[in-house]
């Protein structure tokens, strides 16, 4: 068993001003709905892909060239939480774009923060979504949590450029 701090119980989030992989989504006629804004279930979708997103910028810096289906091998996990805020809606014709942040890293699991902008560049759109996911590192093979990579942390820390140090879990 794994214990993670609850979104809704988070005092930290850290505000994506220099997110380390912002990336440009693209809105599918699909994803809307009747009202011709994004369905409310396509915002989990679209942190999925921005979670690739960081999740190749991190295996670019640790050297690891070999993704499989998007995972870093020997780094699987599981979302055992995921919340969504809705501030604004999207629609068909906007230019989207997202990206991610870790506020936490435990000994079995850490967080991702994130964040859709609508407008030319991340840096310069309007927030339009905010969402947070838990992760719980898993061996599916054991079909068991087990504890983060060695690598994990200074390497999130890099990539974030902020000290090891600052991204101890909140006190539950």
């Amino acid at each position: 068993m794994c214990t993670i701090p609850r979104a809704h119980e988070q005092e930290r989030r850290h505000a994506l001003k220099n997110p380390p992989a912002p990336a440009r989504l693209e809105i599918r006629y699909a994803d809307l709905d009747p009202y011709g804004h994004v369905n409310n279930a396509i915002y989990l979708a679209y942190f999925e892909q921005i979670r690739v997103a960081y999740w190749r910028a991190l295996a670019d810096l640790a050297g690891i060239t070999n993704l499989e289906a998007g995972d870093v091998p020997g780094a699987r996990y599981v979302i055992a939480e995921t919340t969504v805020r809705f501030k604004a809606p999207i629609f068909f014709g906007d230019t989207l774009h997202g990206a991610a942040t870790v506020p936490w890293v435990g000994n079995r699991s850490y967080a991702m923060d994130f964040e859709l902008r609508t407008g030319e560049s991340f840096e310069a759109g309007e927030t339009v979504s905010e969402g947070f996911a838990a992760h719980v590192f898993f061996d599916p093979v054991k079909d068991a949590v087990q504890p983060r990579p060695d690598w994990f942390l200074s390497t999130v820390a890099a990539l974030e450029g902020r000290p090891e140090d600052d991204f101890a879990p909140p006190e539950r």
